[in-house]
């Protein structure tokens, strides 16, 4: 399966990245890639299901995944619903971790496979690519609705060793 498993350091807060991460519904705003999004069933304060419209060129997919947020732990995990969609597995996980100047490390895995064989081999081959576009965006969204937090003089390395990062 195609997996994209990396760490950045955004000079934003983590709980106002992790709303920003958790407003499933702004995505298609900022990401070319979803045509739409929208929160489908409410299951608890923490869980809910969302159905997705992904377009790429004359590709055009619906998935629906279910999103558990655990705010105190700064964390939420991402996974297919059990029905429909052109997806056949889905893992994406967000870890928001504090930094000690108040920046974040966001740590962000995924792992996906599409029922549809070609597609599999497609993103399978654009994978990380995809990832660090998908990256890209939430950082620029950031930029554009969160607080900037300076950072001057963080050690990251030690930073992400206190965290066991590395």
């Amino acid at each position: 399966m195609p997996t994209a498993s990396f760490t950045r350091h955004i000079c934003h807060d983590a709980d106002e990245l992790l709303e920003m991460v958790a407003n499933v519904e702004d995505y298609p705003t900022f990401i070319n890639l979803i045509s739409a999004l929208r929160i489908t069933k409410k299951i608890s304060e923490t869980d809910f299901e969302a159905e997705a419209i992904v377009a790429y060129k004359m590709i055009r997919e619906s998935f629906k995944s279910l999103i558990h947020i655990e705010r105190d732990k700064k964390f939420i995990r991402v996974t297919k619903a059990e029905k429909g969609g052109a997806v056949k597995t889905l893992e994406n996980t967000w870890k928001f971790h504090p930094l000690s100047d108040g920046t974040t490390a966001v740590e962000f895995f995924v792992d996906v496979s599409l029922k549809a064989f070609p597609l599999n081999m497609l993103i399978r081959d654009k994978m990380d690519k995809a990832s660090d576009v998908i990256m890209d965006a939430f950082t620029a969204r950031a930029k554009q609705i969160c607080k900037p937090v300076k950072s001057d003089g963080l050690d990251l390395t030690a930073e992400y060793k206190r965290l066991g990062l590395v």
